[in-house]
């Protein structure tokens, strides 16, 4: 659920009331939320997995802000980075604002930066040692990051 808050909202029954007149339901302001995310999905750069040569890109890395395969959340999981589902899971108005700003074409100037064309190349689709390396030389390791993309 989003929760939306401010000095004359409420929450009221499900519905988001200020200065005593309804404004919109919580649902339609999730409905919002989940469209803007789709949007972002959409965005040709978040089209494909930032981890990966793979075309998924249905889970999200919140600590990072990029779209990635099932088979790459699966070894962001295993690093503690917080994974959500595009389509299972509800985002928060922050996550979303953070995702509309971020995508995998900001993260690729942040966390591939100093990489060469042939460094900064996703290992194949499947090759889960090399997608694990990957993951670790871009993010733990930060082998290509400047924080100034």
């Amino acid at each position: 659920k989003i929760e939306v808050a401010g000095p004359f909202t409420s929450v009221v029954s499900g519905e988001v009331t200020g200065c005593g007149a309804p404004m919109a339901t919580s649902k339609k302001i999730e409905e919002k939320y989940q469209k803007m995310l789709k949007e972002i999905q959409k965005r040709p750069e978040n089209r494909h997995c930032f981890d990966c040569s793979g075309r998924g890109n249905q889970y999200v890395v919140l600590n990072y802000g990029v779209f990635v395969c099932t088979t790459c959340s699966g070894i962001h999981r295993e690093e503690q980075h917080k994974i959500k589902s595009v389509g299972m899971s509800t985002f928060s108005t922050e996550e979303i604002k953070a995702l509309e700003r971020g995508g995998n074409g900001t993260a690729k100037s942040i966390w591939l930066a100093k990489a060469t064309q042939s460094e900064g190349q996703p290992p194949p689709e499947g090759d889960i040692p090399k997608i694990r390396a990957h993951i670790k030389a871009k993010y733990t390791q930060k082998r290509w990051y400047d924080e100034g993309g």
